[in-house]
């Protein structure tokens, strides 16, 4: 389900979490649609992104991508090959000895994953690739919860990297899906929207 994606995004809320990608890739354009809220639709890679940035990118996220919501955790340690470490909070860290990257996995009553984020390296090089310009902690403090995506993006320049995602909580409508843009200093911006709504729950700036 999860493939790296690079076209721009409209969100719109009929969209099934289950189509939603990895990546939504960065370029220096931006095309407005009418939509005014949304969930990422699927797109394919352009030609204004490097070959090589791309396949980094994909290999930097391969154990993220892997991650599906509802998938056992039998299933999901075949598939990535690579014990896990268990956390203080009860999650569970995957990492990929290749890349460094790796993925936290919350694990619900039933033993599937009811959560996943990426566990990025220090300074996320082949992420801070996809960018077109550094972002910064201004950008981030203008984005006001119950924002729409359209404007998010407007923003922020360019779309986001999903890096966390959730099933709704017991009696909830709220999932919780976050996007995040990379810089070469490691400082990161990530924001948390409210699917299916598209709409901001919250934002913050991690310096590097």
């Amino acid at each position: 389900m999860f493939k790296l994606k690079y076209n721009h995004y409209r969100l719109g809320a009929a969209l099934l979490v289950g189509v939603m990608l990895t990546i939504s890739g960065c370029t220096t354009a931006q095309t407005k649609t009418t939509d005014t809220a949304s969930a990422p639709a699927e797109s394919k890679a352009t030609t204004t992104l490097n070959p090589a940035i791309n396949a980094a990118a994909q290999k930097a996220l391969k154990f993220y991508d892997t991650v599906s919501l509802d998938q056992t955790r039998a299933q999901l340690e075949t598939l990535l090959g690579v014990p896990g470490t268990v956390q203080a909070d009860g999650r569970v860290a995957y990492l990929d000895p290749d890349s460094g990257y790796g993925v936290m996995i919350q694990y619900g009553e039933d033993d599937t994953v009811f959560a996943k984020r990426l566990i990025p390296t220090a300074k996320s090089p082949e992420l801070a690739a996809l960018s077109p310009a550094p972002v910064t902690d201004r950008q981030t403090y203008r984005l006001a919860a119950g924002m729409p995506y359209y404007e998010v993006q407007d923003i922020m320049g360019c779309d986001g990297i999903e890096i966390s995602l959730s099933k709704p909580e017991p009696g909830s409508p709220q999932q919780i899906y976050g996007l995040a843009w990379f810089n070469p200093d490691g400082s990161t911006a990530i924001v948390y929207l409210n699917l299916p709504k598209g709409e901001v729950i919250s934002s913050e700036f991690i310096p590097g």
